[in-house]
């Protein structure tokens, strides 16, 4: 089946390497263009991601029948765009490939396709819930420190030593050796961007 592969990562030190090395290795597919893109996902609709419509308008050309990405929530920010970009690229006749569920749908010999979609829905919804979780926690705890006087970053004229740093953060030391993305190391170790880009810088 040919294929276009589409990635996108929220920030600009986040890498889309491992996502393209990932679905370039599977054989049933034939990767014949790749796009990529950093960008927002939750916040920039599919109208307002160029990279996204440049891919959609291959596809439109006839010159590959399927597009692959790592996981639902890189297609949309919410589960409606999510489900409305797979019933369009359903009328042209375009499979989506889903890495992290190792599924394709809008394959024409699909039996199983109302099952597929569901989990697609559940995942884009969980992808947008922990989203906005994680963004309301922050501001919770800002605020929460704020109300009690507290500053809300390091206290004011310490210094943190390089070793101490690395220390507290060993964890995404050893994924970012191993050639994880930012992204993933953010769910696994639960810290921050600005964490993990520290840490490369030091390291």
């Amino acid at each position: 089946m040919k294929a276009i592969l589409y990635t996108r990562v929220s920030s600009k030190d986040q890498s889309t390497l491992r996502q393209v090395n990932d679905m370039k290795s599977l054989k049933e597919f034939e990767v014949v263009k790749i796009f990529s893109e950093k960008i927002s996902g939750f916040s920039v609709s599919i109208d307002d991601r160029p990279i996204l419509q440049k891919a959609l308008s291959y596809l439109r050309s006839g010159e590959a029948n399927c597009i692959m990405v790592s996981e639902v929530s890189r297609l949309g920010r919410n589960t409606h765009e999510v489900l409305g970009l797979i019933e369009d690229l359903k009328k042209q006749g375009v499979a989506i490939y889903i890495h992290n569920l190792g599924t394709t749908i809008n394959k024409s010999e699909s039996s199983s396709e109302i099952f597929t979609k569901l989990i697609v829905t559940i995942m884009a919804d969980l992808a947008r819930l922990e989203s906005e979780q994680m963004s309301y926690r922050i501001k919770s705890g800002i605020r929460s420190r704020k109300s009690k006087g507290l500053t809300t970053g390091r206290k004011v004229g310490s210094i943190e030593s390089r070793e101490k740093f690395l220390a507290k953060h060993s964890d995404i030391q050893k994924y970012l050796a191993k050639g994880y993305s930012s992204r993933e190391i953010q769910k696994l170790c639960k810290s921050s961007p600005n964490t993990i880009k520290k840490v490369k810088d030091l390291t």
